[in-house]
């Protein structure tokens, strides 16, 4: 049976999931068919974040549902090995971040149009928290 922790983790990715390919699915085919300029993507970029955090809380509800009995009978919410994957995999999405938030700092410095550099920011964070969920999940399953 998975943890509480490891069932948050999972809530996040499907939430993060969900969030990056709607946006993605909306703003990707207009790349092709005008000008940059044309391109809606702010309201989209809102929509996703939404579309993250209630399925990120939804999803987090049902866990601590899910695992009430559990955390009752082991009167703690984590251990010495979720407080080591939690390390692990934030500091992975951590260096994933710092290199996303560098290239969209370059671009910016270049002149690029705002879009990719915005776009940069909140795609290579999507993927940053992804590559940190996926390192918990392998820690989880490989035995930490």
């Amino acid at each position: 049976m998975s943890g509480f922790l490891e069932k948050l983790n999972r809530a996040a990715a499907i939430g993060t999931i969900l969030a990056l390919g709607w946006y993605l699915i909306r703003v990707v085919p207009q790349l092709t068919s005008g000008p940059l300029d044309d391109v809606s993507w702010k309201g989209e970029m809102m929509i996703a974040v939404v579309i993250f955090v209630v399925t990120l809380i939804a999803d987090s509800i049902r866990a601590a549902i899910a695992s009430r009995e559990e955390l009752v009978e082991a009167d703690v919410l984590d251990d010495e090995r979720d407080d080591v994957i939690e390390r692990r995999g934030d500091a992975w999405g951590g260096h994933a971040m710092h290199a996303v938030a560098f290239i969209a700092l370059i671009l910016l410095v270049l002149d690029f149009d705002p879009f990719w550099a915005a776009n940069t920011l909140f795609v290579g964070a999507m993927l940053a928290g992804l590559t940190s969920m996926l390192v918990k999940w392998m820690s989880y399953r490989g035995g930490v």
